[in-house]
């Protein structure tokens, strides 16, 4: 695990000079963005030194935490530290770079260290300056060498595998299920390499007044990328996917992709914004378990696609947006268009306001079956169904009123009480 310090120049910032601040008290702190898989209460009992508060505009400092996957099959959590009122000048990042082996306790500790580094320069600042110093703890570690990378026998490379099952039923219903994984990947500044396998069987018996019924599912993949950076702003690469579906009436289905990418930002800037236009060629290879609708039983086409991506993390919130279109070329109407969105804005203080949703015209499914699909299939789930949309919206809004500390933790008496079936019954009501 690393510790990274980035200047506030790399967000599109000129480094400012700092004015001589003494605030009075203790630091007042507003927590942001990804941190929940941190803990909240677990950064707020590790740092008690500060006052944690629920509305920006009651902070000292804005903290906004974001991860990506890193190379070493871990993450890096980018913490942004934002000044406000009295620190309105200062601007400061910091990134915490976790081991693929690391437990969970050792990322969040990694993390809540990181977030007390780069508090540092805001504490000295300061009336509670004088109740703090510097630990420096490298003798617990004098003595071994340090990784370099053409130290590693792996050559960055990273594997990971898995494997499981289910089982679950009543005395009307039984379903079990078999599940395996595999990846491996390998992630420099100029190469990235990515290749997966996965499986799932599921089958499922269910006690009808007909009779039983049984079914059986499966799906088996393959998704592969091979990408090369090109500056700051290109990238080129190809992408390659193997499946087969029960649902989607595909005994097998191979494609391969050329990609390009152009990034409107720097793609160091991700952490905060990230604007991406992808296109790409890809070269398709469909056998289908039953005859199609179009009266054929494997067919070869070309497709291509182009994919606009906006995704934005500021202290107004967060947002992101994209637009994909696609087509084949052996005939024109055989497309489909999508658009995805999210978006959670503070409209003012304890005010927010969220809206999600997707929409999608569909008029490439190449894969439905002739025969249709029977009710059974249907109710189950177990088949396609030909549909030429698709959408989904949800739109909320929260109000948080009360007091601006938010720092107290008490784990007593955490989770749901017992009632059995209670909340069923009390949904169903008397007939």
């Amino acid at each position: 695990m690393s510790v990274i310090a980035t200047p506030a120049a790399s967000h599109g910032q000129e480094p400012q000079q700092e004015l001589p601040v003494e605030t009075a008290g203790r630091l007042r702190i507003f927590l942001d963005g990804d941190y929940r898989q941190i803990g909240d209460d677990f950064i707020r009992t590790e740092i008690d030194f500060v006052d944690w508060v629920r509305d920006q505009t009651d902070a000292d400092v804005h903290i906004i935490v974001t991860s990506q996957r890193a190379g070493g099959g871990g993450n890096a959590y980018t913490i942004d530290f934002l000044g406000r009122r009295d620190f309105a000048q200062r601007q400061d990042s910091l990134v915490h770079t976790s081991g693929q082996t690391d437990t969970d306790d050792e990322v969040r500790n990694g993390v809540v260290r990181t977030m007390k580094l780069g508090l540092a320069p805001y504490l000295a600042r300061t009336a509670q300056a004088a109740d703090f110093d510097i630990a420096y703890r490298a003798a617990q570690r004098r003595g071994e060498p340090q990784a370099l990378p053409g130290d590693d026998p792996w050559n960055f490379w990273v594997f990971r595998t898995s494997l499981g099952g289910n089982i679950d039923g009543e005395e009307s219903r039984q379903t079990r299920s078999v599940n395996g994984s595999f990846s491996a990947r390998r992630i420099t500044e100029e190469w990235k390499l990515e290749f997966s396998v996965n499986g799932n069987y599921d089958e499922s018996i269910i006690e009808l007044s007909t009779g039983d019924s049984k079914n059986f599912t499966h799906t088996l993949g393959h998704n592969g990328l091979i990408a090369k950076s090109l500056g700051h702003h290109w990238a080129v690469g190809v992408r390659s996917s193997i499946s087969s579906s029960t649902r989607l009436n595909q005994y097998l289905t191979v494609r391969v992709a050329p990609v390009l990418e152009f990034s409107f930002f720097p793609y160091s800037d991700f952490t905060r914004r990230q604007l991406t236009l992808q296109y790409s060629v890809g070269a398709n290879a469909f056998d289908y378990e039953e005859e199609t609708i179009y009266q054929v039983t494997s067919e070869k086409r070309w497709d291509q696609s182009l994919r606009l991506s906006l995704e934005v993390t500021q202290p107004w919130g967060d947002a992101s947006f994209s637009l994909e279109g696609a087509h084949y070329f052996h005939d024109l109407k055989r497309y489909h268009v999508s658009a995805n969105s999210r978006c959670d804005i503070r409209l003012f203080r304890g005010f927010s306001f969220n809206i999600s949703g997707n929409y999608g015209r569909t008029y490439d499914q190449l894969y439905l079956a002739a025969r249709g699909a029977t009710d059974e299939e249907i109710l189950l789930r177990l088949r396609r169904l030909q549909s030429a949309y698709d959408y989904n919206i949800r739109i909320g809004f929260s109000f948080t009123f009360g007091s601006m500390y938010s720092a107290i933790v008490n784990p007593r008496l955490q989770g749901r009480g017992g009632g059995g079936d209670f909340g069923g019954m009390m949904g169903r009501g008397r007939g």
